[in-house]
């Protein structure tokens, strides 16, 4: 597909950044692979609490030095400015967005499909991987959670490089099947895949679907979100070159990554579906039988709005079918305008105290609900049948 007017450069970057992956990442999993079965994950998480023990490889000191050695930009107070604007409009519409817009998002484009598809994680483990991504949401978005002190990180920046290592894992795998086609389809989970995944599947494309539900923020709001958010994607492996310096530079970003994107593939489809149809469990939360009529309607919703922030067109590539209760679409602007209001009289508390609450309770329902009981492990994951044995 070919782009419209854009920045030449900026296309360039893009396209370069679809033919490399993580390169301080992939020489921890090689390095790994010489080291006794799990010792290399203990060696790492001994590294991500600061006190790194003896016959640490020098890759993983490579790897962290520019974490717990942040560059001049990162302004701590900043992104923690944006995880409490993250949290605005509470746990259910961030739910939404995340769940028929961020997720449904990364299934529109190949780039992002093939390799969930060639590990079959997501299809096969929709309710569990939808857990694990809440849980790492909550991690890094919760205030505090992604700062560096000393050589200990926080629980969100932990959780992150744990995620980078999973994809660098995953990147390992494919690499070596020859029937992935690099030449066509390029590195897999490549540097473009991490930005576009961080800065628009867990920031532009939710801000859009909040403010469709009625979540108004504040341009300085705006701000610190794409700060918060910029600091993810670098620890997540996103080159720094590629990451935006302001949420409209984001917006701009994003929009020339999916207009140079090929669109969805032959498993984009069975993935969303996955995701609609099994991603929200509700069997250990409701009592007897009544957890199937609840996730029918989960589904109904999911559905609904997932067709319209994706557009009816995609949606009908996708097989998203329209949902009956479409017309209850606004009915949610309401009831967040409601609250926005209620929170400038401050009769529901402080913002601080607010987010405390909110982040409380879905870590309260996550626990409920028998998610994952944490982010992403490249433990668990090495140990899957899809993927090599690792260190």
């Amino acid at each position: 597909m070919s782009a419209p007017a854009h920045d030449p450069a900026l296309q360039q970057r893009l396209l370069d950044g679809r033919t490399v992956g993580d390169p301080a990442a992939d020489a921890v999993v090689a390095a790994f692979r010489d080291l006794p079965g799990g010792r290399g994950w203990a060696l790492l998480d001994a590294a991500l609490a600061g006190r790194p023990l003896p016959g640490t490889p020098r890759e993983v000191h490579d790897l962290l030095a520019p974490v717990v050695e942040p560059p001049a930009w990162l302004d701590p107070e900043l992104a923690d400015a944006g995880a409490l604007a993250f949290w605005k409009g509470g746990a259910q519409p961030i739910s939404l967005a995340l769940a028929a817009g961020s997720l449904a998002f990364g299934y529109q484009s190949a780039f992002l499909v093939r390799p969930l598809a060639a590990t079959g994680r997501l299809e096969r483990m929709a309710s569990r991987r939808m857990g694990e991504t809440a849980r790492w949401v909550l991690e890094v978005t919760t205030p505090g959670g992604m700062r560096v002190d000393g050589r200990a990180v926080a629980p969100g920046v932990a959780a992150s490089i744990h995620v980078r290592m999973v994809h660098a894992l995953v990147r390992d795998h494919l690499l070596r099947d020859p029937t992935w086609d690099r030449a066509s389809w390029g590195v897999p989970i490549s540097a473009s895949d991490t930005l576009v995944t961080a800065i628009g599947g867990f920031h532009v494309v939710p801000l859009r679907a909040m403010r469709d539900l009625g979540v108004r923020h504040s341009r300085a709001e705006l701000e610190a979100l794409t700060h918060l958010w910029r600091w993810i994607g670098f620890v997540t492996g996103a080159p720094e070159e590629l990451l935006p310096h302001s949420y409209r530079e984001a917006c701009t970003t994003i929009g020339t990554a999916l207009d140079l994107d090929p669109g969805p593939n032959e498993d984009s489809a069975k993935l969303l579906h996955a995701l609609l149809h099994h991603g929200v469990s509700l069997q250990r939360v409701l009592p007897g039988p009544t957890h199937v009529p609840a996730e029918f309607l989960a589904t109904q919703i999911l559905g609904m709005y997932t067709r319209r922030w994706m557009g009816d067109e995609m949606a009908d590539r996708l097989d998203v079918p329209a949902s009956p209760l479409r017309h209850l679409l606004p009915g949610l602007r309401p009831l967040m305008l409601a609250r926005d209001a209620l929170r400038w009289t401050g009769v529901l508390g402080s913002e601080e105290r607010l987010v405390a609450r909110e982040i409380a309770g879905v870590r309260r329902t996550l626990g409920l609900a028998g998610a994952a009981p944490a982010a992403l492990d490249p433990r668990d994951v090495a140990q899957e049948p899809a993927l090599p044995r690792a260190a």
